[in-house]
């Protein structure tokens, strides 16, 4: 490597530095987010389904309602325990939710779902319940076969994009086509597995994403500068540029809009 070379490939690196650093700090100051305390999961929700909990506080009955949020093919309903202001001195804690009844209305129909007891005694307040509709029976926590498809899936798309735009930059040889898929595979799965099961993404920490994307960027520069020297060092920096921005757009579709 010649010295211009080095010196432009330590310039690149410190422009990605200094350009996530402003980009973290505004994430940072976009205000306070609030982690719902149950998250009901239901797949094929119909669209005029909603939910509320019935609490019992003190002998009286309170109705608190769902926010509702569709991804696909699954629906979410979040329960915050800010929301319960018309409960007098009710702090949400585990204890608090012992008679809570889950109340799923749609057609004009309410059914009435007691949240088991067995459960009560897991929560955390930042759990799931899986809500099957077919029965309305709730299941505490969500499958592991969900997850693990769920993350093949962004492997495989993420992968796949990295290898077409590798093919348009018209590389050809078998070493510069594993180099792609191993790292890629590599850095992926990382960032898949800092998505998984955050159906509860904060929306504050979108750049978080952005600071992913730069790490690996700086992973990936001086590895396809050192390895990938079919075009040329500067065309395998290009790649990894355009390849990183094709699936950091993927991973933000996933984060607005797909089951995680």
């Amino acid at each position: 490597m010649t010295e211009l070379k080095k010196r432009w490939l330590a310039f690149a690196l410190a422009l990605l530095l200094v350009l996530a650093v402003p980009v973290s700090a505004e994430a940072a100051s976009r205000g306070v987010y609030y982690r719902p305390s149950l998250t009901f999961v239901t797949r094929n929700a119909p669209e005029d389904m909603m939910m509320y909990m019935e609490l019992t506080h003190r002998g009286e009955s309170y109705a608190v309602f769902l926010y509702r949020e569709d991804r696909l093919w699954e629906s979410y309903f979040r329960f915050y325990h800010q929301t319960a202001t018309d409960i007098p001195v009710w702090y949400g804690s585990r204890a608090e939710f012992r008679d809570a009844v889950l109340v799923v209305e749609t057609g004009g129909v309410e059914t009435r779902v007691p949240l088991p007891e067995e459960d009560q005694k897991k929560l955390t307040m930042d759990d799931f319940f899986m809500l099957d509709l077919s029965d309305m029976s709730l299941q505490f926590g969500l499958p592991t076969a969900r997850g693990v498809l769920l993350f093949l899936a962004r492997i495989v798309i993420t992968v796949t994009a990295a290898m077409l735009i590798l093919l348009l930059f018209r590389y050809r040889w078998l070493k510069s086509w594993m180099t792609v898929l191993i790292v890629n595979l590599v850095c992926q799965s990382a960032l898949s597995l800092m998505l998984m099961n955050k159906i509860n993404f904060n929306p504050n920490l979108i750049g978080v994403q952005f600071l992913a994307m730069i790490g690996v960027l700086i992973v990936q520069i001086p590895l396809f500068w050192l390895t990938m020297n079919e075009n040329g060092s500067e065309a395998s920096v290009r790649y990894a540029f355009w390849s990183n921005l094709a699936t950091a757009a993927l991973n933000h579709i996933f984060l607005l809009n797909c089951p995680l």
